[in-house]
């Protein structure tokens, strides 16, 4: 796979800053933002990938749970099309059944160049011996009967749950509050005003009105994004939407 070569010393900017060696995307209705990249910006990030000879990870975790719209190609896709087939592409793509059929029985997939499956196998191996082969059966029987079918249902409860979540936004958060409005995943994220901190939000929504999130400081890794947080809309009921965003909205109006 072009760019993976644990010998090579890693090109560098002129101010002697190494370049990267491994890139991580997600790149459909990403977690925290719930946000997509655009087709463009798949092709801008992986042009920019074959000038550094850099591999990119592609995290498809939320890829099937759309719920408006047209998709955009993976972008392994993307690369393998471009590049005369998967073998010359410097995407792996990893996806998961967690999101879309069972959670507990943690399987996924990775599709990518075959050398690099190879190697892949090994380190798996190594590293847990096997997952559970009657898991994997299991799982490989309810995908092969239906996987498509088995998604409606899945969807159109999400679908309706992020709906109800913006329309409670709407109606309940004051002026200077702000969101993403994602055509699938699980997240929404919340900009609050800039001198609103979002982890001392939650310490008191939590004491006052029993209403969890995450803080969105948690996302970011130099030190921004006190202001921010994220809503996730997947386990919670219509009813328990609104309650928890009328609460939430209260709290900020004595805040802003």
């Amino acid at each position: 796979m072009p760019g993976i070569d644990g010998n090579r010393t890693p090109a560098s900017f002129g101010n002697g800053q190494a370049l990267p060696r491994l890139g991580y995307v997600n790149p459909d209705f990403r977690n925290p933002s719930g946000t997509s990249l655009t087709r463009d910006e798949r092709l801008r990030l992986l042009g920019d990938a074959h000038r550094l000879g850099m591999p990119l990870i592609e995290d498809g975790a939320y890829s099937e749970l759309r719920y408006d719209g047209p998709g955009e190609p993976a972008l392994i896709a993307l690369d393998a099309e471009a590049r005369g087939g998967i073998e010359n592409s410097l995407v792996l793509y990893c996806g998961t059944f967690s999101k879309t059929v069972v959670s507990g029985l943690r399987i996924g997939w990775v599709a990518g160049p075959r050398a690099v499956i190879q190697k892949l196998f090994l380190i798996k191996q190594a590293a847990d011996l096997h997952s559970s082969a009657l898991n994997q059966m299991v799982l490989h029987d309810v995908v092969s009967n239906g996987f498509a079918t088995r998604l409606e249902p899945i969807r159109a409860l999400y679908k309706g749950r992020r709906d109800a979540l913006l329309a409670a936004l709407e109606r309940h958060m004051p002026a200077g509050v702000s969101w993403t409005k994602p055509r699938g995943g699980m997240f929404v994220w919340v900009d609050l005003p800039a001198h609103l901190d979002g982890a001392e939000l939650l310490a008191r929504s939590i004491a006052e009105i029993r209403v969890a999130f995450v803080p969105g400081h948690a996302f970011f890794s130099d030190g921004t994004g006190r202001n921010t947080l994220r809503l996730n809309f997947s386990l919670s009921d219509s009813d328990q939407i609104e309650t928890g965003i009328a609460r939430l909205g209260a709290l900020l109006k004595t805040l802003v």
